[in-house]
């Protein structure tokens, strides 16, 4: 796989931490070049120089806030400025909260909207006549299994990563004629920091069981990508209760997910 992929250059998105650092890392240790992005005073730059010394491969890297006006169009220009080819797009940058709708603020509600939605189509939308360009390309975009479900306590994330399944496969069926590929990755919870892990502790088993490490949600992303997967569902447990999902009556979707993450979201919230 490493003589395959070791030509592709990946441009990803929220790469300083979490998923998307172990996303990097994933692609670096394949011999791929990389180009990273992230909240300034996020640790990016020693998450670019980290890699390019481990796995010997470039590595820039650009801080910037995308839910800032102009900023997916200031990355596509700092790429151009520095002649860089993207070959494999990686839209991981997103935001959430986990209460009632009523008790959210909108700036919280504007800036998932923003993040996960609009500066996602905005990326994708720049960067396609070069993805198109090249003898391969990939567009990853990070979704969850939010999308599948209706989410009470998770009013805004939810839908906003339906639009981002929805979007990946209509995308995905407009570009089968090209060398360009969709994939949707759909993980559960992942425990990507300290806070994160006290707050799946407290969701009980039920989140215990369904959530993942990101080095785990990160190499089933990126073998899921170059196999061209429409739709990537990591863990079989989690890919058990997609089915289950499918079938299952609506109401009692409701039920069941109001209960989990109302309680969730109390728990949380008692501890920070």
């Amino acid at each position: 796989m490493h003589q395959v992929a070791s030509y592709h250059q990946a441009l990803i998105t929220g790469a300083s931490q979490g998923l998307g650092k172990a996303i990097a890392e994933q692609c670096a240790r394949r011999g791929m070049s990389l180009i990273l992005t992230a909240l300034p005073n996020s640790g990016l730059a020693q998450t670019a120089i980290e890699l390019s010394h481990r796995y010997g491969v470039r590595s820039d890297y650009m801080e910037i806030d995308l839910t800032e006006p102009q900023a997916p169009e200031m990355l596509h220009r700092f790429i151009l400025s520095r002649r860089l080819t993207v070959s494999i797009l990686v839209n991981n940058a997103g935001v959430g909260y986990n209460s009632r709708f009523e008790d959210s603020s909108l700036q919280e509600n504007e800036r998932c909207i923003l993040l996960n939605n609009l500066a996602l189509v905005k990326l994708t939308h720049l960067m396609l006549p070069m993805l198109k360009s090249q003898p391969d390309g990939y567009i990853l975009n990070v979704s969850s299994m939010a999308a599948f479900f209706p989410m009470p306590f998770m009013p805004v994330y939810a839908p906003s990563k339906a639009f981002i399944l929805n979007f990946s496969l209509a995308l995905g069926e407009e570009l089968r004629a090209t060398r360009v590929s969709v994939s949707a990755l759909c993980p559960n919870g992942i425990r990507t920091n300290e806070d994160c892990v006290r707050r799946i502790e407290a969701g009980g088993l039920a989140a215990q069981w369904t959530c993942m490490n990101p080095e785990q949600v990160a190499q089933a992303a990126i073998v899921g990508m170059l196999r061209r997967r429409a739709i990537i569902i990591p863990g079989v447990f989690n890919q058990t209760i997609f089915v289950i999902g499918r079938f299952a009556p609506l109401p009692l979707v409701y039920s069941v997910i109001s209960l989990f993450w109302g309680h969730f979201a109390q728990r949380a919230k008692a501890i920070g």
